[in-house]
Protein backbone atom coordinates (compact mmCIF):
# COMPACT_ATOMS: atom_id res chain seq x y z
CA UNK A 1 0.00 0.00 0.00
CA UNK A 2 1.78 3.22 -1.12
CA UNK A 3 1.66 6.78 0.40
CA UNK A 4 -2.08 8.45 -0.30
CA UNK A 5 -1.69 11.36 -1.38
CA UNK A 6 -5.12 13.40 -0.08
CA UNK A 7 -5.64 16.83 1.73
CA UNK A 8 -5.01 15.71 5.87
CA UNK A 9 -7.03 17.26 8.95
CA UNK A 10 -4.51 18.00 11.21
CA UNK A 11 -4.55 18.51 14.75
CA UNK A 12 -1.46 19.63 17.10
CA UNK A 13 -1.61 19.56 20.70
CA UNK A 14 0.70 21.70 21.93
CA UNK A 15 2.75 24.88 21.57
CA UNK A 16 2.37 25.21 17.81
CA UNK A 17 5.93 24.38 17.04
CA UNK A 18 5.14 21.85 13.58
CA UNK A 19 2.63 25.16 12.52
CA UNK A 20 5.26 26.73 9.81
CA UNK A 21 6.02 23.27 7.92
CA UNK A 22 2.15 22.41 8.20
CA UNK A 23 0.20 24.95 7.16
CA UNK A 24 3.26 25.23 4.07
CA UNK A 25 2.36 21.62 3.10
CA UNK A 26 -0.08 21.50 0.15
CA UNK A 27 -1.73 18.34 1.75
CA UNK A 28 -3.43 20.21 4.73
CA UNK A 29 -7.11 20.37 5.10
CA UNK A 30 -8.07 22.06 8.11
CA UNK A 31 -5.91 22.55 10.82
CA UNK A 32 -7.52 22.30 14.14
CA UNK A 33 -4.86 23.06 17.89
CA UNK A 34 -5.18 22.71 21.04
CA UNK A 35 -3.56 26.06 22.40
CA UNK A 36 -5.69 29.24 23.06
CA UNK A 37 -3.51 30.90 20.52
CA UNK A 38 -5.66 32.77 17.54
CA UNK A 39 -4.15 31.35 14.68
CA UNK A 40 -5.68 32.20 11.35
CA UNK A 41 -7.52 29.26 9.79
CA UNK A 42 -7.34 26.76 12.79
CA UNK A 43 -10.21 25.55 15.02
CA UNK A 44 -9.22 25.69 18.55
CA UNK A 45 -10.21 22.48 20.15
CA UNK A 46 -10.46 21.96 23.80
CA UNK A 47 -10.52 18.78 26.01
CA UNK A 48 -10.40 18.04 29.92
CA UNK A 49 -8.61 13.93 29.36
CA UNK A 50 -7.10 12.33 26.64
CA UNK A 51 -10.16 10.23 25.68
CA UNK A 52 -12.52 13.65 25.62
CA UNK A 53 -9.85 14.42 22.89
CA UNK A 54 -9.87 11.33 21.04
CA UNK A 55 -13.75 11.09 20.72
CA UNK A 56 -13.28 14.41 19.38
CA UNK A 57 -10.58 13.65 16.71
CA UNK A 58 -13.02 10.92 15.68
CA UNK A 59 -16.19 13.07 14.90
CA UNK A 60 -13.75 16.01 13.56
CA UNK A 61 -12.24 13.17 11.16
CA UNK A 62 -8.96 14.30 12.18
CA UNK A 63 -6.03 11.99 10.05
CA UNK A 64 -3.25 12.32 12.74
CA UNK A 65 -2.53 14.46 16.13
CA UNK A 66 1.08 15.99 16.36
CA UNK A 67 1.99 15.90 20.35
CA UNK A 68 4.25 18.60 20.86
CA UNK A 69 4.08 19.23 24.57
CA UNK A 70 6.72 16.41 26.45
CA UNK A 71 4.34 16.58 29.55
CA UNK A 72 1.27 15.46 27.48
CA UNK A 73 3.82 12.57 25.87
CA UNK A 74 4.77 11.18 29.22
CA UNK A 75 1.46 11.08 30.59
CA UNK A 76 0.75 8.77 27.86
CA UNK A 77 -1.40 10.90 25.12
CA UNK A 78 -0.36 8.35 22.04
CA UNK A 79 -1.22 5.46 23.91
CA UNK A 80 -4.81 6.53 24.24
CA UNK A 81 -5.35 8.04 21.17
CA UNK A 82 -4.19 5.02 19.68
CA UNK A 83 -6.06 2.86 20.76
CA UNK A 84 -9.02 4.82 19.95
CA UNK A 85 -7.90 4.26 16.39
CA UNK A 86 -6.41 7.93 16.09
CA UNK A 87 -2.97 8.30 14.46
CA UNK A 88 -0.79 10.27 17.39
CA UNK A 89 2.73 11.34 16.43
CA UNK A 90 4.64 10.22 19.85
CA UNK A 91 6.43 8.09 22.01
CA UNK A 92 4.69 5.34 23.64
CA UNK A 93 4.54 4.57 27.32
CA UNK A 94 7.50 2.03 26.28
CA UNK A 95 9.41 4.48 24.72
CA UNK A 96 8.86 7.56 27.25
CA UNK A 97 10.95 4.81 29.67
CA UNK A 98 13.98 5.97 27.23
CA UNK A 99 13.29 9.55 28.73
CA UNK A 100 12.66 8.80 32.53
CA UNK A 101 14.58 6.19 33.60
CA UNK A 102 18.34 7.04 32.72
CA UNK A 103 18.79 2.94 33.58
CA UNK A 104 16.70 1.48 31.32
CA UNK A 105 17.96 4.10 28.91
CA UNK A 106 21.55 3.85 29.41
CA UNK A 107 20.90 -0.24 29.73
CA UNK A 108 19.29 -0.70 26.37
CA UNK A 109 22.50 1.90 24.62
CA UNK A 110 25.20 -0.80 25.97
CA UNK A 111 23.37 -3.28 24.69
CA UNK A 112 22.99 -1.94 21.35
CA UNK A 113 26.90 -0.53 21.44
CA UNK A 114 25.78 2.81 22.13
CA UNK A 115 28.19 4.92 23.84
CA UNK A 116 27.43 6.57 27.05
CA UNK A 117 30.09 8.66 29.25
CA UNK A 118 31.37 6.72 31.88
CA UNK A 119 29.37 6.30 34.98
CA UNK A 120 31.88 7.16 37.72
CA UNK A 121 31.73 5.81 41.36
CA UNK A 122 33.75 9.27 42.83
CA UNK A 123 34.97 12.27 41.10
CA UNK A 124 38.19 11.71 39.49
CA UNK A 125 38.30 14.96 38.36
CA UNK A 126 36.52 18.31 37.41
CA UNK A 127 33.95 19.10 36.32
CA UNK A 128 31.73 15.88 36.84
CA UNK A 129 28.26 15.65 35.51
CA UNK A 130 25.30 14.86 38.45
CA UNK A 131 22.40 13.27 36.88
CA UNK A 132 18.91 11.56 38.29
CA UNK A 133 15.63 10.72 36.53
CA UNK A 134 15.03 13.46 34.24
CA UNK A 135 18.21 16.11 35.78
CA UNK A 136 21.27 17.25 34.81
CA UNK A 137 23.94 19.40 35.85
CA UNK A 138 27.75 20.19 35.96
CA UNK A 139 29.13 20.13 39.43
CA UNK A 140 33.19 21.56 39.21
CA UNK A 141 34.05 20.90 42.69
CA UNK A 142 33.08 18.71 45.55
CA UNK A 143 31.31 21.04 47.19
CA UNK A 144 28.61 22.04 44.11
CA UNK A 145 28.06 17.98 43.85
CA UNK A 146 26.85 17.81 47.35
CA UNK A 147 24.83 21.23 46.67
CA UNK A 148 23.65 19.15 43.70
CA UNK A 149 22.65 16.11 45.82
CA UNK A 150 21.02 18.02 48.31
CA UNK A 151 18.71 20.05 45.97
CA UNK A 152 17.72 16.89 43.84
CA UNK A 153 16.98 15.11 47.57
CA UNK A 154 14.81 18.15 48.67
CA UNK A 155 13.01 18.11 45.56
CA UNK A 156 12.16 14.02 45.59
CA UNK A 157 13.39 11.35 47.88
CA UNK A 158 12.60 9.23 45.64
CA UNK A 159 14.24 10.90 43.04
CA UNK A 160 17.68 10.84 44.66
CA UNK A 161 17.69 7.56 44.41
CA UNK A 162 18.26 7.58 40.99
CA UNK A 163 21.03 9.88 41.55
CA UNK A 164 24.26 9.04 39.86
CA UNK A 165 27.92 10.91 38.56
CA UNK A 166 29.29 10.66 35.51
CA UNK A 167 32.58 11.87 33.60
CA UNK A 168 32.19 15.20 31.60
CA UNK A 169 33.15 14.73 27.84
CA UNK A 170 34.35 18.18 25.75
CA UNK A 171 32.87 18.33 21.96
CA UNK A 172 30.05 19.33 19.74
CA UNK A 173 26.57 18.75 21.20
CA UNK A 174 24.15 18.25 18.72
CA UNK A 175 20.05 17.40 19.66
CA UNK A 176 19.27 14.88 16.61
CA UNK A 177 15.68 14.81 15.45
CA UNK A 178 14.66 11.34 14.38
CA UNK A 179 11.07 10.14 13.21
CA UNK A 180 10.80 6.74 13.75
CA UNK A 181 7.88 4.74 11.85
CA UNK A 182 7.96 1.60 13.93
CA UNK A 183 10.12 -0.04 11.31
CA UNK A 184 12.38 2.65 10.35
CA UNK A 185 14.24 5.57 11.60
CA UNK A 186 14.89 8.76 9.91
CA UNK A 187 16.92 10.95 11.35
CA UNK A 188 17.45 14.66 10.41
CA UNK A 189 21.56 14.80 9.94
CA UNK A 190 24.14 14.01 6.60
CA UNK A 191 26.76 13.69 9.03
CA UNK A 192 28.37 9.69 8.63
CA UNK A 193 28.95 9.55 12.16
CA UNK A 194 25.40 10.04 13.40
CA UNK A 195 24.12 7.84 10.91
CA UNK A 196 25.42 5.58 12.20
CA UNK A 197 24.38 6.34 15.34
CA UNK A 198 20.75 6.56 13.79
CA UNK A 199 21.12 2.96 12.47
CA UNK A 200 22.55 1.66 16.22
CA UNK A 201 19.28 3.52 17.89
CA UNK A 202 16.79 2.40 14.69
CA UNK A 203 18.12 -1.19 16.00
CA UNK A 204 17.47 -0.66 19.46
CA UNK A 205 13.88 0.35 19.29
CA UNK A 206 13.05 -2.14 16.78
CA UNK A 207 14.72 -4.99 18.69
CA UNK A 208 13.13 -4.15 22.23
CA UNK A 209 10.25 -3.82 19.83
CA UNK A 210 9.76 0.16 21.62
CA UNK A 211 6.44 0.35 18.81
CA UNK A 212 5.80 4.49 18.23
CA UNK A 213 5.38 6.63 15.38
CA UNK A 214 6.93 10.13 16.11
CA UNK A 215 9.77 12.04 16.98
CA UNK A 216 12.45 11.30 19.75
CA UNK A 217 15.65 13.92 20.03
CA UNK A 218 18.65 12.39 21.07
CA UNK A 219 21.25 14.39 23.08
CA UNK A 220 24.14 13.80 21.90
CA UNK A 221 28.20 14.93 22.07
CA UNK A 222 30.71 14.59 19.28
CA UNK A 223 34.47 14.05 20.65
CA UNK A 224 37.39 12.57 18.86
CA UNK A 225 34.92 10.95 16.37
CA UNK A 226 32.93 9.00 19.27
CA UNK A 227 29.04 10.15 19.04
CA UNK A 228 27.89 9.57 22.82
CA UNK A 229 24.19 9.79 23.90
CA UNK A 230 23.37 12.06 26.45
CA UNK A 231 20.05 11.38 27.35
CA UNK A 232 16.64 11.82 25.21
CA UNK A 233 14.01 14.21 25.22
CA UNK A 234 10.58 14.39 23.05
CA UNK A 235 11.17 18.18 23.24
CA UNK A 236 10.96 18.85 19.31
CA UNK A 237 12.81 22.00 18.24
CA UNK A 238 12.12 23.90 15.40
CA UNK A 239 12.37 22.35 12.74
CA UNK A 240 13.81 23.35 8.98
CA UNK A 241 13.29 20.69 6.40
CA UNK A 242 12.51 20.96 2.32
CA UNK A 243 10.32 18.04 1.90
CA UNK A 244 6.65 18.56 2.58
CA UNK A 245 6.18 17.72 5.87
CA UNK A 246 2.76 16.24 5.71
CA UNK A 247 3.70 13.94 2.69
CA UNK A 248 6.46 13.04 5.55
CA UNK A 249 4.14 12.65 8.39
CA UNK A 250 2.02 9.82 5.99
CA UNK A 251 4.97 8.46 4.94
CA UNK A 252 5.61 7.49 8.37
CA UNK A 253 1.94 6.25 9.02
CA UNK A 254 2.71 3.48 6.18
CA UNK A 255 6.00 2.68 7.55
CA UNK A 256 7.50 4.15 4.03
CA UNK A 257 10.40 6.62 6.16
CA UNK A 258 12.90 4.00 4.07
CA UNK A 259 12.03 6.02 0.89
CA UNK A 260 12.51 9.11 2.03
CA UNK A 261 15.89 10.72 0.67
CA UNK A 262 16.26 14.06 2.73
CA UNK A 263 19.42 15.08 1.36
CA UNK A 264 17.55 15.40 -2.38
CA UNK A 265 14.63 16.64 -1.30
Amino acid sequence: MGVENRKLNILIAGEGKTLPLLIKSKFLNKLYITSEEDISGAVSVRFNTFQELAQKCRALKVDMVIAENEKWILQGIADVLRRNLVNCFALNTQGDKLILSNKFARELLHKYNILTPKKLAYPVKFPVVVRADGFCETGNSLDEIIEIREKITRQSEELAKSIFLEEFIEGDSISLVSLFDGKNLLSFSDNILIQEYSNRLCSLLVGEKIKFIGFLISKLIISNGNVYNLGFSSNLPDLNINIDFIYLLNSAIYQKLDEINLIQS
